[in-house]
């Protein structure tokens, strides 16, 4: 008759020993031995476990990484796309189309977009009364900025320089009170000298306060206090010889 695995340990066990329950080592230390010696030796060999084992271990960093890509790629697309309002915010300076803008407050005519005028301008939000006392505003342009960026984090700054090498491309310097709001933006609007727009070297900044995650290990693009990170576009320009409007002596 053929021995189990159970027969043999008890056919090999110590003299005397076979059904021992003290502190001899019997029948059942056997069996737990070699229970053991096979569950180990399966475990050996099993490889079942070690793709889980192999995410463990580079899971966390893998997903570090996506996420890090994810966000570096949506600030140089934001940052690519402020580039190009700034291109088109810039020529409505260098053509006089900003400087020659007219519009009414009553029965008043006024020339030049002021510095709200101008950004709502590139936002597209721009509403102006084109004659005396109007009932109804006339919209101006479809405005520049993509529709995935808001014109609340947009901030204008227009300067003048005296020529090319002296002009200020430095970013402009924002501060924050403690509930991260903004309280000064260093920035102004510049667009004429005394005797007017024309020919003029002007310097024209979009800089747009671009909200950030946080990422695990606390990664983050921030660069302001308030958590966003600030973007800035810049171009400088020379104004041309445009002509202003009738009735205006300068623009």
């Amino acid at each position: 008759m053929p021995q189990t695995a159970f027969s043999r340990i008890v056919a090999n066990a110590p003299a005397g020993r076979a059904l021992s329950g003290g502190a001899g080592r019997g029948v059942w230390y056997h069996v737990a031995r070699l229970g053991i010696a096979r569950f180990a030796g399966r475990l050996k060999r099993d490889c079942n476990g070690t793709p889980a084992m192999e995410f463990a271990l580079v899971g966390a960093p893998f997903v570090v990484m996506i996420f890090a890509i994810f966000e570096v790629a949506l600030s140089l697309l934001a940052q690519s796309s402020l580039e190009t309002a700034a291109e088109q915010a810039a020529r409505l300076l260098a053509t006089g189309q900003a400087q020659t803008f007219q519009s009414y407050t009553g029965s008043t005519l006024n020339t030049g977009m002021t510095a709200a005028q101008f950004k709502q301008a590139v936002c597209g939000t721009l509403s102006y009364n084109a004659t005396a006392n109007a009932s109804t505003t006339t919209s101006y342009g479809s405005g520049l900025l993509p529709p995935f960026m808001t014109c609340g984090n947009l901030v204008v700054n227009v300067s003048s320089a005296a020529s090319f090498s002296a002009a200020n491309l430095t970013s402009p310097t924002f501060t924050y009170d403690a509930a991260g709001n903004v309280t000064a933006t260093g920035t102004g609007y510049v667009t004429t000298a005394g005797t007017g727009g024309q020919q003029q070297i002007l310097v024209v900044q979009l800089i747009y306060l671009w909200p950030t995650l946080t990422g695990m290990f606390g990664l983050t693009l921030a660069n302001q206090a308030n958590g966003t990170q600030m973007l800035v576009a810049t171009q400088v320009i020379s104004t041309e010889d445009y002509i202003c409007p009738t009735g205006a002596s300068t623009c």
